[in-house]
């Protein structure tokens, strides 16, 4: 509902400087707070180590006691595995408790949307997590944020400079 709020106001905080975080809320709520989905597609990389870093700070609070990460990412098919691999050595890399079994590479075949594949595969997530590009809400602010009938609630990040996690 707040979609032009957002986008008027973007500008603003770019220029500070920051990194924004947006969340679409929905009737489902949380859920029972099991299931963190992370959602990576090429276009939003930069925003792939802040998703991590965000997904253990939520997983921390006591409520999500229990809790488990699992990260999917879109990539063409001549991509998927090349970007599994670099997936999973960023993830060792950094000494983070993703089990290998919890990351998912999707090939994106045909005309199909990044959309529609959440919708989809994240529809009993308790909490959606993914990035978003400065340029994709200046071209369709609106666009960015909406389409995501079937799930519940998203997180939706921005960075211009990519977390390092070591």
């Amino acid at each position: 509902d707040n979609v032009k709020d957002i986008v008027d106001n973007y500008g603003l905080i770019k220029a500070a400087d920051f990194d924004v975080v947006i969340l679409r809320s929905t009737d489902k709520g949380y859920g029972y707070k099991h299931e963190l989905h992370l959602w990576l597609t090429m276009e939003d990389y930069v925003n792939g180590n802040l998703l991590i870093l965000l997904s253990y700070i939520i997983l921390g609070h006591p409520e999500w006691k229990g809790g488990e990460i699992k990260i999917f990412a879109i990539y063409p098919e001549a991509e998927a595995w090349k970007q599994k691999e670099t997936l999973l050595k960023l993830i060792n890399d950094g000494r983070l408790a993703i089990s290998p079994n919890n990351v998912e590479v999707i090939t994106q075949k045909g005309d199909r949307s990044y959309k529609s594949i959440i919708n989809e595969r994240s529809v009993d997530a308790d909490l959606i997590m993914m990035g978003f590009r400065t340029e994709a809400l200046k071209e369709n602010a609106e666009d960015v944020f909406t389409g995501y009938d079937n799930v519940g609630n998203m997180l939706f990040v921005n960075t211009d400079k990519a977390k390092i996690i070591s």
